[in-house]
């Protein structure tokens, strides 16, 4: 891949650098923790020392779990013909790192990110009754109670955990599973789908 000029932000020298276009964690498994603490993605300037974070447009393909996720910092969806549809695969695009490792920590679980999405609208809903929720990100799934914990950033920083029961999620699954359409190409799930998808839901 062709290298790209980068201009450091702090001593404003232009340095060339090779931009990231495709994550496979089956090709190499250290980068998956790599992108969830974002350290990939994080450049160092060789003249002055000064770390940043540069999102550049790239795709995640994870052929054991068969999922792909593309990180559109643009928000555009990928056009049509850079990708073939892969039979069973989840093909999801999002615009931000957050999004892209959140997006990540679901699939390679073999969770639907559908019915999590809309897991996490019901309970930003419900816990905005009492706290000033800004964010609300899926944390991790325990095996032992089947519970889903998500950490709610709140506006003045801190972060809380809440939980939802895996009935909550079974449900949820089974009414998207039979009462939902996803178009099989790359689609943008997230907490506005899951507001329109509840509208469908509760039309019919």
């Amino acid at each position: 891949m062709a290298k790209a000029i980068i201009e450091c932000p702090h001593c404003k020298k232009e340095c060339e650098r090779r931009p990231l276009s495709r994550i496979s964690p089956d090709r190499d498994p250290a980068v998956r923790q790599k992108v969830q603490d974002l350290s990939l993605f994080r450049w160092k300037c060789p003249n002055c020392g000064t770390t940043v974070l540069v999102e550049d447009p790239c795709l995640y393909h994870d052929i054991a779990n068969q999922f792909m996720v593309w990180l559109a910092p643009d928000g555009k969806k990928p056009e049509a013909g850079h990708f073939d549809p892969l039979a069973g695969y989840a093909l999801r695009y999002v615009d931000d790192l957050n999004a892209f490792r959140e997006k990540i920590n679901i699939l390679e679980r073999g969770l639907d990110d559908r019915a999590v999405e809309i897991m996490k609208l019901i309970l930003f809903l419900q816990l905005q009754h009492d706290l000033d929720v800004v964010e609300l990100v899926f944390h991790d799934l325990d095996e032992r109670t089947g519970d889903f914990r998500f950490a709610a950033v709140l506006s003045d920083g801190a972060e809380q955990y809440a939980a939802m029961p895996g009935q909550t999620y079974q449900r949820v699954l089974l009414d998207v599973s039979e009462r939902l359409y996803t178009p099989h190409d790359f689609v943008k799930i997230d907490m506005q789908w899951a507001a329109d998808a509840l509208d469908l839901l509760r039309a019919e």
